[in-house]
């Protein structure tokens, strides 16, 4: 359990450095004295539980105090509402994610602790995360990538974080100049972003990309402009990571995903979807649509996929979610907004293909008024209520 674990941490680097952020550095044992001074809040549903949103260092500090003191902790976006469950599983769970995922409905998802440690441990085995100084986050540490591969392997391996609230290239640069060997996780956004920049990867010694789809070019550029191979990584927020490019050759298809990770077993129902067996597979969602599959220990993902020898090669994915530079939306969320703010009944919101493949999708409204109603003035305040990523690119009059 967590507790021994920890306490090996303790004895082995208590006075190094576990976390660093704009305004500092706390070293693992300062950690343990804040974590534990962190009063815990109550749930209607959760009892006593720990909320771990705002930025890295918030985050960290409510995954400990909730791991230490054997309390539920709910990871909820810097952005979002914090939604209480519906219902919760009869065992008690040890962490409780918050996401839209691809089935586009918002819901909590429940997870024990070995659960949760069994994703961890195996990316930290399957990464080499062991082998390098730091894991530099500049994306959000409360969504399940940034989770499992920063902050969690903070707090179950010693591996050291580097938080950043952005990742922008100034931040990078300062934060860079100060390691290594830096393991750098991003979304195929933020890889691009970095490319257009200029950034200097030098002391990068793991670069691995996940959240949508990598493109061949975005993967080529990479490596002719930083010397990075960027492997792709591919997985789900019920159950963790599935799949991984551990290769240093350049993948043929971008629908690769790479092989399948050790002690995960899968295979593809009869629409093609790819159904996952592994312990890191969630307790459930507080509230089931008909037809899913997600209880220990098997998750029925909404892509369509090949395997092959354990290699998976993607087709598709059916889910109703939207993906915008690796965000997922919910249609539901969006309209319901939409509809508020104007007053207006029909609404649709649905992701079409955008352009920029990194962007993936582009967010599409259609909205019962003429035409000549989708003024400017019109969709700002129809979008009003939305978040910058969440506002519709195409829009579409459906006439009475």
């Amino acid at each position: 359990m967590f507790g021994e674990r920890w306490k090996q941490i303790l004895s082995q680097k208590g006075g190094e450095t576990a976390l660093w952020h704009p305004e500092g550095a706390l070293t693992f044992r300062e950690l343990e004295d804040r974590a534990r001074a962190q009063p815990p809040l109550l749930c209607p549903k959760l009892g006593e539980y720990h909320l771990a949103q705002g930025d890295g260092l918030d985050v960290m500090l409510a995954l400990l105090a909730g791991f230490l003191t054997d309390k539920p902790v709910q990871v909820v976006e810097k952005d979002r509402q914090r939604r209480v469950p519906h219902s919760v599983p009869e065992e008690k769970a040890a962490l409780i994610k918050q996401t839209v995922g691809s089935s586009g409905v918002r819901r909590c998802q429940f997870f024990s602790f070995d659960q949760i440690a069994a994703d961890v441990h195996r990316l930290h085995a399957a990464l080499g995360l062991g082998d390098h100084d730091v894991a530099l986050a500049p994306l959000s540490v409360a969504h399940s990538f940034g989770l499992t591969t920063t902050v969690l392997q903070t707090l179950l391996h010693g591996v050291p974080t580097h938080w950043l609230p952005t990742p922008f290239p100034t931040g990078m640069i300062e934060a860079l100049a100060q390691h290594e060997r830096v393991f750098l996780p991003g979304v195929p956004a933020m890889w691009k972003a970095w490319l257009i920049s200029g950034l200097e990867l030098n002391h990068v010694s793991l670069a691995v990309s996940a959240g949508s789809s990598l493109s061949l070019e975005l993967e080529s550029r990479v490596k002719e402009v930083f010397g990075l191979k960027l492997h792709n990584l591919y997985g789900t927020s019920e159950c963790g990571a599935i799949s991984y490019d551990g290769s240093l050759d350049l993948r043929t298809s971008p629908q690769d995903l790479g092989d399948l990770l050790p002690d995960i077993k899968a295979h593809t129902d009869m629409e093609g979807r790819l159904r996952v067996i592994s312990d890191a597979v969630g307790m459930g969602y507080d509230e089931e649509l008909s037809g899913e599959v997600f209880s220990t220990p098997e998750h029925l993902t909404w892509d369509v996929i090949e395997v092959s020898d354990g290699r998976l090669v993607l087709d598709r994915c059916v889910g109703a979610g939207i993906n915008v530079a690796s965000r997922k939306l919910s249609p539901g969320e969006i309209a319901a907004k939409i509809r508020e703010a104007t007053g207006i009944s029909p609404v649709t919101i649905s992701g079409t293909p955008s352009r920029d493949p990194e962007r993936v999708q582009d967010v599409e409204c259609t909205i019962g008024v003429p035409k000549s109603e989708l003024t400017h003035d019109f969709k700002a305040r129809a979008c009003a209520a939305l978040a910058p990523w969440e506002v519709p690119r195409r829009w579409v009059a459906q006439e009475k």
